[in-house]
């Protein structure tokens, strides 16, 4: 079964290409759409498309052909040789178990907040949504560390740097 792993391999990799790479322009598009207020509910809402349309289905394919990876290759993450895959599982865990619980809903609070115009007389955004748009920021910059952090380990495999003979 060692011949399915190239195979496998690549799903993983293009789904995690597919899946992950635009949410690195997700803090363009909010930086963009917050220069122009009133195209900040449509730049929120490309978001939440490009999250509900592709990061978190594609997304739920890599513990699949992960774990078949793993499987074919027959090893075993809690190993203490693979450290760096049992980390990354498990960092893994919480940057999409945050996305779809916490930061979706996050991104969906600040449409339904953008959704209607301004009250009359209003001089700016109220508190409330830029307490929210500042959760939806730190939330996008705390998983997009994870998510470099488990590109880190799934390359280089520091197993290595980290040996304790």
């Amino acid at each position: 079964m060692a011949w399915l792993f190239p195979w496998l391999l690549f799903l993983h990799v293009l789904g995690a290409i597919v899946a992950f790479g635009p949410t690195f322009s997700f803090s363009l598009i909010g930086a963009m759409g917050g220069a122009e207020p009133q195209h900040a509910n449509f730049a929120t809402r490309i978001t939440h498309a490009l999250t509900t349309k592709r990061v978190l289905p594609i997304g739920i394919t890599l513990p699949i052909t992960g774990l078949a990876m793993i499987a074919v290759v027959g090893i075993n993450p809690f190993e203490r040789d693979h450290w760096w895959l049992a980390l990354g599982i498990v960092l893994y865990l919480i940057a999409y178990g945050y996305g779809f619980f916490v930061q979706r809903k996050n991104v969906e609070r600040v449409i339904e907040m953008t959704s209607a115009p301004p009250p009359p007389g209003a001089s700016g955004p109220p508190p409330e949504l830029m307490a929210q748009i500042r959760r939806v920021q730190l939330g996008g910059m705390g998983m997009g560390i994870l998510i470099l952090t488990i590109v880190f380990l799934m390359v280089v495999k520091p197993m290595v740097l980290l040996a304790v003979p």
